[in-house]
């Protein structure tokens, strides 16, 4: 794409461009109104005299360009638009201002990103709350198929999770890995965030790519109050995953015995079979966890057959 939109008026659009850059209120609207520049003109980055005054902070510039009718909406090479370049140096009050002028949330960077999207990366809290009160779509994915929920969930933003549900996110989305924000939530060991979604609904028993479960993913790596809290909840414990293993099963293989203990009291199935014929007690057995078979044996199960 040809970026330099008026060739023969060269010299005063680069002019416009760095009494913008510069925050020359005066230049800026001499440029306009005398030189008749056009206020669109793109460099060739891309970037147009509105996303330079959003990158250097020019707050006046801004709102000198809304009123000469800037366009909003263009995108520079990376596609950066004014309200995600506004979004990701964290000016809530140019975000505001581009939100009450009409610039479109929606529109997504050259990684897909949304300036949500972007802000619930970093955690840019006040930036979401703006952005989601003025409509943004909270459940537009990035190539990778990552959600702002995801997003936040994997990072541990708690807050930023609670303002996704309360704006309607959708819980279950899930990213090309298959992962949820409640499997992201829950392979990181927090239980805060895993409560939250749990108590918004969201769907416990999802699998990703690998079979594994929210549920899975927490014995596995040894976060009791998540096991426990997701049990409480009607998770399903005898989830399979890719290899067969269940949560009982990775538990006692990794000798979380407190965990095994948790999963017999709520029910797990004891004798299920992986994709070698291995119950947990054999796996037990094999780790030479041995008051985990003792466990296993005193709570009914079996060796395989």
């Amino acid at each position: 794409m040809n970026f330099i939109s008026n060739l023969f008026g060269k010299n005063k659009t680069q002019n416009f461009f760095e009494a913008c850059k510069l925050g020359q209120v005066e230049n800026v609207e001499k440029l306009l109104k005398n030189d008749k520049v056009d206020i669109n003109s793109q460099d060739t980055y891309g970037k147009t005299a509105l996303i330079y005054a959003v990158n250097k902070e020019h707050r006046d510039i801004v709102e000198l360009l809304i009123k000469g009718g800037v366009d909003l909406n263009i995108q520079d090479e990376n596609g950066d638009t004014a309200l995600i370049s506004a979004a990701k140096i964290e000016r809530g009050d140019i975000v505001d201002l581009l939100i009450k002028c009409g610039a479109d949330l929606n529109i997504q960077d050259g990684n897909c990103e949304t300036a949500l999207k972007f802000a619930v990366k970093v955690g840019y809290k006040s930036i979401v709350d703006l952005l989601l009160e003025g409509g943004a779509d909270p459940n537009i994915p990035d190539r990778n198929g990552e959600t702002a929920l995801i997003s936040a969930a994997d990072r541990g933003h708690k807050d930023i999770v609670e303002l996704l549900i309360k704006s309607g996110a959708d819980l279950n989305l899930q990213d090309k890995n298959r992962n949820t924000a409640l499997n992201a939530a829950a392979k990181i060991g927090h239980k805060g965030i895993v409560e939250l979604l749990v108590n918004a609904g969201a769907d416990l028993n999802i699998q990703d790519k690998n079979g594994n479960t929210a549920l899975i993913y927490a014995a596995d790596r040894g976060y009791r109050e998540i096991v426990e809290l997701l049990l409480e909840s009607g998770a399903n414990l005898n989830i399979q995953e890719e290899n067969g293993l269940t949560a009982l099963m990775l538990s006692a293989q990794v000798g979380h015995m407190d965990i095994v203990d948790l999963l017999i009291k709520g029910g797990a199935d004891l004798n299920i079979q992986d994709e070698n014929g291995n119950t947990a007690m054999d796996i037990a057995e094999e780790m030479e966890f041995n008051e985990i078979v003792d466990l296993l044996l005193e709570s009914g199960a079996s060796f395989r057959s």
